[in-house]
């Protein structure tokens, strides 16, 4: 079994070629920073909200094609009012 097995996903060039971990979604940053930006929100408060770190929100927000944990994408999204999927750049295949 290589490490690829198991872990069939396609994503960005520019994140190298290593496999993603399970569980691993590509975030849109832009996309997070335009949402967090309509709701009148600091990156600060989504971080609250979310109960997520300052740090991560921040991180997230500088990368263009941001890994991101799904606990953590679902909990952005709850904070946002968002379908998960609307914040991401593809999906996973399962």
């Amino acid at each position: 079994m290589t490490a690829d097995q198991g872990t069939d996903r396609a994503r960005p060039a520019a994140l190298g070629t290593r496999p993603l971990p399970p569980y691993t979604f590509i975030l849109d940053g832009d996309r997070l920073r335009h949402l967090r930006q309509q709701r009148g929100l600091s990156q600060n408060e989504l971080a609250d909200q979310a109960e997520v770190s300052l740090t991560t929100v921040a991180r997230l927000e500088r990368q263009r094609h941001a890994p991101c944990r799904g606990w953590t994408l679902g909990r952005l999204a709850r904070a946002l009012g968002e379908h998960p999927a609307t914040m991401t750049l593809q999906r996973p295949r399962d």
